[in-house]
């Protein structure tokens, strides 16, 4: 049986930076509440048929291309004491390589999962 898609999805996350997806992730896992089992990053992952910020990211993305920038959505609740960055996800895998020299992976880079 096939897996679901959004555990496919947390397995390719996963591969993508070097590790694997945390056993019965979430609150239900007895190593982390994250959804791979990497030693230095806490990662969430969320797959939706539709999301606003995914399609605002994709408009910024495409006028960020026809000016040759790199897209960035910096996105604030107003009175949080949070501001968070929202960038491409092959992106952010060649900050992360560059700044651990860890591996550098894909998210596309296989479809099916060992």
């Amino acid at each position: 049986m096939a897996d679901k898609a959004w555990k496919a999805f947390e397995r390719r996350v996963a591969k993508s930076l070097g590790t694997v997806r945390t056993p019965l992730s979430g609150i239900s896992s007895r190593h982390t509440s994250s959804d791979t089992l990497h030693p230095d990053l806490y990662v969430e992952c969320k797959m939706r048929k539709r999301s606003l910020v995914h399609t605002l990211f994709t408009l910024a993305s495409k006028q960020a291309k026809v000016e040759r920038k790199i897209p960035v959505m910096a996105m604030h609740v107003a009175r949080s004491h949070t501001t968070i960055a929202i960038i491409d996800w092959d992106f952010f895998l060649q900050l992360w390589h560059t700044h651990t020299n860890w591996p550098l992976g894909r998210l596309d880079d296989e479809r099916s999962d060992p």
